[in-house]
C-alpha cells in the first residue's frame, strides 16, 4: 500500500507538471516538481528508495518529454544517489536548507543539460540559458521545494500512519 502510494504522487506530480504548471511559469521557466521529489525521496527515505527514486524518474521524465533521452536520467540518478547516500553528513531540514540544497540540485540539473547537449549531442543551446533560465529554474525550485517538502512529509506521515507494516511505522 505505501509503495503503490508513493508511484501514484509520481504520477499526480507527472500530470500537474505536463498540465497545469505552466500557467504558472515565470519567463517560460517552471519549476521541476519531479527533482524535488528526487530530492526528498534521497533525503528522508531509504537509501534504496532515493536512489531508485532518481533513475525512475530521470527515465521517466525522458521517456516523456519527447526530446533528449538520458539527461535526465543521468542527473537525476546522480541528484538522488548524492542526497540517499549523505544524507546523514549534513543537515536538510527546515527552510533554508531545503530551499539551498534544492537551489544546488537544479543548477546542476541545469549544467548536465547544458553541457551534455553542447558537448556529446552537438546540439545548440544558447548561452543565455546558463545567464538567463538557469538562475530563475533554482530560485523557483528553491521557492516551491521547502512547501513541497511540507507537503511530503505531512502525506508520508498520514501513509505511514495508515500502513499496517511495522517497518513502516517509526518507533515512538
Amino acid at each position: 500500500m505505501y509503495y503503490f502510494a508513493q508511484i501514484l504522487i509520481v504520477i499526480i506530480l507527472f500530470a500537474i507538471q505536463t498540465t497545469w504548471l505552466g500557467m504558472c511559469s515565470i519567463g517560460g521557466v517552471v519549476p521541476d516538481l519531479a527533482l524535488i521529489w528526487v530530492v526528498y525521496c534521497g533525503v528522508h527515505c531509504s537509501r534504496a528508495m532515493g536512489i531508485g527514486s532518481g533513475i525512475v524518474i530521470g527515465i521517466l521524465q525522458d521517456s516523456l518529454s519527447g526530446g533528449l533521452l538520458g539527461v535526465n536520467t543521468l542527473s537525476k540518478s546522480f541528484i538522488g544517489f548524492f542526497f540517499a547516500t549523505l544524507k546523514d553528513k549534513f543537515y536538510v531540514e527546515g527552510v533554508i536548507p531545503v530551499a539551498f540544497f534544492l537551489v544546488a540540485s537544479s543548477l546542476f540539473d541545469g549544467l548536465v543539460f547544458y553541457f551534455s547537449m553542447n558537448t556529446v549531442l552537438k546540439g545548440e543551446v544558447a548561452s543565455s540559458f546558463i545567464y538567463q533560465s538557469l538562475p530563475v529554474y533554482s530560485i523557483y525550485n528553491g521557492i516551491v521545494g521547502p512547501i513541497l517538502f511540507l507537503l511530503f512529509n505531512q502525506l508520508n506521515n498520514w501513509l505511514r500512519a495508515k500502513t499496517s507494516d511495522p517497518y513502516m511505522n517509526p518507533v515512538k
